[in-house]
This record gives structure tokens, sequence and C-alpha cells, in this order.
């Protein structure tokens, strides 16, 4: 039945691109429903290139933390990466209503900040009587990608933000499929059991003055790599803090006012490129955009 779901969920996206001789041509970002082993659905959000593209394309999971669904800022990076060739999914692996988060415009002030930090010690404590529901959610968007005709299943990769980021280090030393770990700012007390020597290349990232999980876990993860001969690429941003890579301020600012969430996009784009073995000359529009600009 799942796997019947699976199906019918890749023919009707499908069917809503636009097929050229040998190319697709798509300017695409859609909320699907993912189904779960407990009968339910794991909502969430699909991006694709706004250009033509060719062929299979590469795929990234990124899990965010309790309500990151509902922030602008996530679909905006989702969306600037699917345009270097990926398909892009962004999910809560929490499953965390979404009425019951705050909105793109309030979540990091006042009474939305307060809310949002409350729904992060829900999940917190629930975290702390078991971790399988919660990674579950990653294997489930694994399998998603996985069944789709466009995506390449050889090149999957697992992008985990502060709350999730330590769970896409404990399922992909299960799960073979996943090919590249991106961790951003992980850290106690979500910290989760995993084996280095089983992990595929990780690149993390970190601020040097993050307040809320502090960088020693980021350096602590690239020696428990080392240790294990694992490939990995360590970048601390000395002066940034918590979402660095992410954040800026809607009411006043944009992506390209800050050159610490640019640089690390780039570092993250070039890693998932390489580990994953993306063809060079498949350039996407958003790379020659951002060529241009350097």
């Amino acid at each position: 039945m799942k796997v019947r779901c699976l199906v019918v969920a890749s023919i009707v996206l499908l069917a809503l691109l636009a097929i050229v001789p040998g190319k697709a041509v798509w300017a695409y970002c859609a909320r699907v429903a993912i189904p779960l082993d407990s009968n339910t659905n794991l909502p969430g959000f699909i991006f694709l290139p706004q250009s033509e593209f060719k062929g299979r394309l590469p795929a990234v999971v990124i899990g965010v933390g309790v309500g990151g669904t509902r922030i602008f800022q996530y679909h905006d990076h989702c969306q600037c990466l699917a345009d270097r060739g990926f398909v892009v999914l962004l999910v809560d692996p929490s499953n965390y209503p979404e009425s019951m988060s705050p909105g793109p415009w309030t979540w990091d002030r006042d009474f939305g900040y307060a809310l949002g930090t409350f729904n992060q010690g829900y999940v917190g404590a629930k975290l702390a009587l078991g971790k399988e529901w919660y990674l579950k959610s990653f294997k489930a968007c694994v399998d998603y990608l996985a069944a789709w005709p466009l995506v390449d299943r050889e090149k999957i990769a697992l992008s985990g933000f502060s709350q999730a980021a330590n769970a896409v280090l404990s399922w992909a030393c299960r799960d073979p499929r996943v090919k590249a770990v991106v961790w951003n700012y992980g850290g106690w007390p979500w910290i989760m059991p995993y084996e280095p020597f089983r992990l595929p290349p990780v690149e993390i990232f970190h601020g040097g003055q993050d307040d809320v999980y502090n960088v020693k876990y980021a350096k602590e993860l690239a020696l428990n790599l080392k240790t294990s001969m694992r490939r990995f690429e360590l970048n601390i941003y000395p002066e940034q803090k918590h979402m660095f890579n992410i954040y800026y301020d809607l009411h006043t600012e944009n992506r390209f006012m800050k050159p610490a969430l640019l640089d690390a996009f780039e570092r993250m784009v070039a890693f998932l490129k390489q580990t994953m073995g993306v063809d060079s000359r498949r350039v996407g529009q958003g790379e020659k955009r951002a060529a241009r600009m350097r």
C-alpha cells in the first residue's frame, strides 16, 4: 500500500511537468504528503529547478526544527539549491502541527519566538522518551525520493538544521542510499547515537558565537570523523551565531546582504556536487547568476 501511494504521488507530480524532447522545463515548488509507517502523512515541500534540466537529478532532504517549514528563509534556501540542479525536499521530521507554529513574519520575534521555543521544548521532551519515531521521518523521505523517476536514487543526501542535525547523522549510518550529509549547528540535547565509521562524507557548519548550541559539538563531530578516517569538511565561522547560513530579517534584509550565508551556501553546493559525482558541466540558471555576482 505504501509503495502504491509513492508511485501514485510520483505520477501525479510528473504529470504536472512540461516535457520537451529529452528535457523537462519547470519552475516548481509544491506541497506534498509523504506516507509514514503509521498510516499518517508527513507534510513537506518539494522544489525543482526553475530552468530546463535533462535526465535524473540528485536529491537532498532538508530536515528543519519544529515549525521550520513555515519559515520563508528555508524555502529560499531550498529553491536556490534546486536551481543548482537538485530536487529538494523540505520537511519538519517532528511532524508538529503547522497550525500551532508561528508564521514567517513572526517566528523570530516577540510572541512568535516564545511560541517557537515552547514547541521546541515539547518535541524535545518527546525525543527524551524515544527517537525512532523522529528517525522514521527521514526513512520515509528517502523512500519517497527514491521512488521518483525524476530522482537519481544513487545520489541522495541529507541536510539537517539545528534540532534535526544529529538525526541525519544517525539515519545516514543505517541507510546506504544516503551518499552525503550536511550537518548544520546541532548539539545537546539532540545528540543521537551514530557510528562515525559508517557515515558517508559529512559537511559541517557552525557559528563560533552560536548561543543555542556550543561550537564544541561541531569540533567533537570533526574529531570523531577524523579518528574514524571518514571524509569531512569543517566550516566554523568565528563571528556567526545560530542559523547564520539561513537567517536574514525579512523586514530589512535579503540573502545577498549576508556574506557568510552566501559563502556557506557555495561551499555546500560544491561539497554536494563533488561527493555525489554531479557533472560539473550541468550548470543551472542559479549557478550562472552566482558566477555573474562573484
